[in-house]
């Protein structure tokens, strides 16, 4: 091959130097005995294991989007398109109607679409300081905020060498990087964009309606209408399929409970009541009569949909969504117009209704038994009993956490249908990442709940008020944790979480909701 001699100073040249014969030879070798030891080891190691072969590769992959030179433009228009297919498919798409590969995690179109979205996100994130300025300035809007948010993300690595089975564990902390915290950086970006908040809210609301839809229909066969309808290459094999589309009555009532388009019942009625909040805020502050009076029969569905879950975190999320988010728009009433008695009556008034409420509840055995439980979850709540006690001791003897998907087998409680399982989330991250873990990873749910209900007292600005109902969603994720320990609805609630920082940083001034970040780094 002809070569072209490389111009110095002038009249001097330097001409490439061409490799040898041998040196191209051992190259080619070791090409090929690298390639030969990936087939062996994707042979030779276990299924769970093969996903150690992708390590090299993604390690490669961050380098070069390491080395990426800064640009300032991103792809914001495709982020914002693949945002909405992700967020649609996260609450419609059932998780157990899957592609399954040997070695792989299940590939449903909810994975394949956060797939591309991390891409771009990658990409966006390691060509443009912009953006990345963007994003270190809603994560660290308070220091407590900061504090808990390194606490959390170093606990899922610090308790790693203390996994009983590290290649899970590695396995799980990846996906949570890509769930759970690239969720809430995203957030921070979409979020940013004026009225991307509301059309969000209304789209998620929609789609509850969508899945209390679905979930009457399946009230009323006793299973999920298209249980019997999957293709079979989207069909994952038949004993977890069982396990999850079998019945989830309780042995004392034998009721069944609807679990729409997720894989239990409780996940179905968390998503409900994390929407509530935005169901009572469009009641009290709607622009118009018909959205306000479009609230109250919305409102009723949703909790005629938790009801027919026969779970009581739903009406308990329900009523903390009540609880938290009247008191603080009655207050921010009083502030705003202090010779209107509405605002007093409903703050002092709230604490006198819920007292009332509770009242109520107890006076009627059935509503109790709804809301607090009865003979039939008696026997819940005393496994739940049992696994605090059983978690306590793990606890204490290894503070840092024995690694991400370990809680299970480390506390070893066993249900009566032989599956190994852990009811409450706290006792969850206790055990998987330690005490810092579980104050970082609350501690930034606890963080934001504070300053979106400051900046809902405050602000001036229409869909920055929907800092209140935000802040509320964090209450009520923190509430309905103490009785599930799936981690489905995570990441529609840290994308929350994300939606309030944004609105958070607007309302400071931080962040510019007219301007996206591209048009603002050509204009630099």
């Amino acid at each position: 091959m002809a070569s072209t001699a490389l111009p110095i100073l002038p009249l001097y040249t330097r001409r490439p130097v061409e490799p040898s014969r041998l040196r191209r030879g051992v190259t080619l070798l070791l090409q090929l005995l690298l390639a030969a030891a990936y087939g062996f080891a994707a042979v030779a190691l276990p299924p769970q294991m093969v996903f150690v072969l992708m390590v090299p590769v993604g390690v490669c992959l961050l380098i070069v989007l390491w080395l990426m030179p800064d640009r300032g433009v991103f792809p914001l228009k495709g982020i914002e398109r693949c945002y909405g297919f992700v967020l649609v498919l996260t609450i419609i798409w059932p998780s157990y109607i899957a592609v399954v590969l040997p070695g792989l995690p299940w590939m449903t179109p909810t994975r394949l679409a956060m797939f591309v979205l991390s891409i771009l996100f990658l990409y966006s994130v390691s060509t443009s300081s912009l953006l990345r300025h963007h994003l270190a300035t809603c994560i660290r809007l308070s220091r407590p905020l900061w504090v808990c948010f390194l606490l959390w993300q170093a606990s899922l690595f610090v308790s790693i060498p203390f996994s009983h089975d590290i290649g899970l564990t590695v396995k799980i902390v990846l996906n949570d990087l890509l769930r759970f915290t690239e969720m809430l950086f995203l957030g921070c970006l979409i979020f940013s964009r004026r009225g991307v908040a509301t059309r969000s809210i209304a789209i998620i609301l929609f789609l509850a309606v969508l899945c209390g839809i679905d979930g009457f229909v399946e009230n009323h066969l006793e299973m999920p209408p298209w249980a019997n309808h999957i293709p079979s290459f989207l069909r994952i094999d038949d004993a977890t399929l069982a396990n999850v589309l079998g019945s989830q009555a309780r042995s004392a009532d034998g009721l069944y409970r609807v679990r729409g388009p997720f894989s239990v019942s409780l996940l179905f009625a968390e998503f409900l009541a994390l929407c509530m909040p935005f169901v009572i805020h469009w009641f009290l502050t709607g622009r118009s009569l018909l959205l306000r009076l479009a609230m109250v029969p919305l409102g009723v569905f949703l909790i005629a949909t938790i009801l027919i879950t026969h779970s009581r975190l739903g009406l308990v999320g329900t009523l903390v969504a009540i609880g938290t988010y009247v008191p603080l728009w009655g207050f921010r009433q009083w502030r705003a117009k202090t010779t209107s008695i509405i605002g007093p009556a409903m703050l002092i008034g709230a604490p006198l209704a819920a007292i009332g409420l509770v009242g109520l509840i107890l006076s009627s055995h059935t509503l109790t038994t709804k809301v607090f439980g009865g003979g039939a979850q008696q026997a819940s709540t005393e496994a739940r009993a049992e696994q605090v006690r059983l978690a306590v001791p793990k606890i204490l003897s290894n503070p840092i956490g024995h690694g991400r998907g370990t809680s299970g087998t480390v506390i070893g409680f066993v249900n009566p249908a032989g599956y190994i399982t852990v009811d409450n989330h706290y006792l969850t991250t206790l055990v998987d990442i330690g005490v810092l873990g579980a104050i970082g990873f609350y501690g930034v749910f606890a963080a934001g709940g504070v300053m979106g209900s400051r900046v809902y007292l405050k602000t001036k600005d229409r869909e920055n008020e929907l800092a209140g109902p935000l802040a509320s969603v964090c209450a009520v994720f923190l509430v309905t944790k103490l009785v599930l320990s799936e981690e489905n609805n995570h990441s529609l609630a840290l994308l929350l979480l994300a939606m309030l920082l944004a609105l958070v940083a607007r309302d400071r001034g931080l962040v510019d909701a007219d301007t996206p970040l591209p048009l603002l780094a050509r204009r630099r």
